[in-house]
């Protein structure tokens, strides 16, 4: 339990410093939205996709914290395809230029489900994988939300 802990946080610290330069990260003006938003990038080639839309999404939609942000998925015909602007709606692009131009994106470019919130007009969290839902983005929306599973 506590090696767990112990490396969950170590997970978290490396995530935290990956993703710095791409926390900053402002919404165009006029784009800006009182409550959380959470997108969801995926391509019809995922099997991880599949997993997250089979075993999570139904218990995540049955939760308050689903009722109390916005939830948009980006879907595409492969990987690729998924970080391409035409996969994404006009404007959600300033995310995607921002995300390949980060570290992360350098190195986890094609890595699905990815998982962006946004709150307040910035990019407060980031995450990919299934493991990356479960361990990182659902507690981090679970305390945005001062909610419960």
């Amino acid at each position: 339990m506590v090696l767990r802990r112990f490396l969950s946080a170590a997970l978290l610290a490396a995530g935290v410093l990956l993703w710095a330069p791409f926390a900053g990260a402002q919404t165009p003006a006029g784009t800006k939205s009182a409550r959380p938003m959470l997108i969801m990038v995926c391509h019809d080639r995922s099997t991880a996709c599949a997993e997250w839309h089979k075993q999570w999404e139904p218990l995540f939609v049955a939760t308050p914290a689903y009722k109390m942000i916005d939830f948009t998925t980006i879907n595409a015909p492969t990987a690729k395809a998924s970080m391409q602007p035409a996969a994404w709606p006009a404007n959600l692009r300033w995310l995607l230029d921002t995300f390949l131009m980060s570290q992360q994106g350098a190195w986890e470019e094609y890595e699905t489900p990815r998982f962006f919130l946004l709150q307040n007009g910035s990019v407060t969290a980031s995450t990919a994988g299934n493991d990356g839902w479960r361990e990182f983005m659902w507690p981090t929306l679970l305390d945005v939300t001062n909610t419960k599973p």
